[in-house]
């Protein structure tokens, strides 16, 4: 027997008795925060439910998340007018906002200026989470500018993710990130002095990812709280030679991505007690240090201490044996998982 969800009436009988709607009887706040985690679609079209629901999106945290539109939406790109049109009619706050330049089939060399507009926007005043990409650069030419409005969010960003940009010169106009848990780092211009000011203004940082950048040569982390770093070289004409981890307690996981790492590359581990995860270490670069414990790629070079808090490691090998993984068992020795990529070099 079917049963009508509304009125409780089956064929050829009734109950007399209506379907109670229980959700809709929720505190504003509570509904708010159910749409501000779905997907910006299904968000939107809660408001055909009921007038009761027509208002909850316009002033529910807002979550706008162009990628997962497109994915939702059978893969078509979108304007910049329909982004704006939503801005526009949605009172904020904002909860995440994510809009790469490979969204959009009408903007080209204009991203970066309706980015900008977005940015200033209202409804994404509160916003803690961003993530733009301003398209890849030519290393040889100049980026666009870190948008300006990114300081207006600073201080409620939890999670950031900046990609394609240039940051300014000089610690003075320096992102302060007091809540930031999140950054990463994608194919941007940025100094030195300028990535170790951002740092020290991220006091919670837990997770950091440096990708495919330029203007940087020496990382160097201190930080009481960064939990996971995550670095792949870029292009540039001036990457990244060294990764100094001086001081970093909390320290749990060092990933090493993609295949760029250069000749020269030296990453020293000073001071990371809780350091239980590395990789992936390729065959022959980059240097990796543990005190006077020293690796070239996934050769061991030479062993003064035991590396005693790692237990996971990845490496990639050209000839494997048995040798090689007993030394690697000698110098971790409370290694759980050991993950080993084998290859063949290939000579033209």
């Amino acid at each position: 027997m079917a049963t009508d969800v509304t009125t409780g009436e089956g064929e050829g009988e009734s109950t007399g008795v209506e379907e109670e709607d229980l959700i809709s009887r929720l505190p504003d706040g509570v509904l708010g925060d159910i749409v501000s985690v779905l997907p910006t679609r299904d968000a939107a079209r809660t408001q055909v439910l009921s007038s009761r629901w027509c208002p909850i999106w316009r002033t529910a945290p807002l979550n706008l998340d162009i990628r997962g539109y497109i994915v939702a939406g059978g893969g078509r790109r979108v304007s910049a007018g329909k982004i704006s049109r939503i801005l526009s009619k949605h009172d904020g706050p904002g909860r995440r906002f994510c809009a790469p330049l490979e969204c959009f089939f009408d903007l080209g060399g204009r991203y970066a200026g309706a980015l900008d507009t977005w940015l200033r926007s209202p409804a994404l005043t509160g916003l803690q989470e961003l993530e733009f990409h301003l398209g890849l650069p030519r290393w040889r030419a100049t980026p666009p500018p870190l948008p300006a409005p990114v300081h207006r969010l600073a201080s409620t960003l939890r999670v950031a993710s900046f990609g394609g940009c240039a940051f300014p010169d000089g610690n003075g106009g320096a992102l302060r990130l007091p809540v930031l848990q999140k950054l990463s780092l994608l194919d941007v211009k940025i100094s030195e002095g300028t990535l170790h000011a951002l740092l020290a203004g991220c006091s919670v940082l837990e997770s950091l990812l440096l990708g495919d950048n330029n203007g940087c040569s020496l990382v160097r982390i201190v930080s009481q709280s960064l939990k996971s770093i995550g670095l792949r070289p870029g292009p540039g004409e001036i990457k990244v030679k060294q990764l100094l981890i001086e001081d970093a307690p909390c320290l749990e996981r060092l990933l090493l991505l993609g295949s760029g790492f250069s000749m020269g590359m030296v990453i020293s581990v000073i001071r990371a007690p809780r350091l239980h995860a590395l990789g992936q270490l390729a065959a022959y670069d980059p240097t990796l240090e543990f005190g006077t414990t020293v690796f070239q790629g996934s050769q061991i070079v030479s062993v003064a201490t035991m590396v005693q808090n790692v237990k996971i490691l990845a490496i990639t090998q050209l000839d494997l044996s048995l040798d090689v993984v007993i030394n690697f068992l000698k110098c971790f020795p409370c290694l759980e998982k050991l993950y080993i990529k084998v290859t063949k070099l290939i000579i033209p």
